[in-house]
């Protein structure tokens, strides 16, 4: 029996659409860069085979990272309806790779009160998809893998380790990580669904 939910936090319940356009743009602006069109074509195949879509396009590119632009970050519309329907009926939880202040960040959207665990990578100083994290947030849920679901939009950080370790699992297939190939996924999820508002159908009374 599910007693509790966890959710990862970029592109499943925070919209980081801005935050990459931005970070695109900006690369394009180095010298040597392709054309707008040529990078996103890249940064599509990548995601494609599940790799990373923005990083793996600079690096065949020879171009820089650009910093990511956290200040544009905003909630998706539907996430605060999603936690207010579960919470009460469900423990909620976050685990997630951010960096130091996630709960801090979590209060400014004004979603703090749903969560009763949240470890975030750089307060627990261990990063998905290593299993430490999960096993450190379920350790603080007090609930076995099998009494947990994990939400996230990677099959690689979220749905891979979450399922390995018995925990039911739930793709949410926003932003670019959604565009990964399901059949070159060690694990698949439990659960597919095309953005964060389905989440609620699947745990109707």
């Amino acid at each position: 029996m599910l007693k509790w939910i966890f959710f990862d936090l970029g592109s499943t319940l925070i919209d980081e659409t801005d935050c990459i356009e931005f970070r695109v743009a900006e690369t394009l602006k180095q010298t040597g860069a392709p054309s707008k069109e040529e990078f996103y074509k890249q940064m599509e195949y990548f995601a494609s085979i599940n790799k990373l879509s923005y990083k793996d396009t600079v690096k065949k590119f020879g171009l820089e990272n650009v910093k990511w632009p956290k200040h544009l970050e905003k909630l998706y519309p539907e996430s605060q309806k999603v936690l207010q329907s579960l919470h009460g009926r469900y423990k909620l939880g976050i685990i997630a790779n951010q960096s130091a202040g996630t709960e801090e960040r979590l209060a400014q959207f004004g979603i703090r009160d749903y969560f009763d665990v949240v470890v975030a990578s750089a307060e627990a100083g261990v990063a998905k998809p290593d299993k430490r994290i999960f096993e450190l947030a379920l350790s603080q849920a007090d609930c076995s893998a099998r009494e947990a679901c994990m939400v996230g939009d990677r099959l690689d950080n979220d749905i891979a380790p979450a399922a390995e370790m018995g925990m039911y699992t739930i793709w949410v297939r926003q932003s670019w990580f959604g565009r990964g190939n399901v059949d070159l996924a060690t694990f698949k999820s439990n659960v597919t669904v095309d953005s964060i508002s389905d989440v609620i159908r699947i745990f109707k009374d």
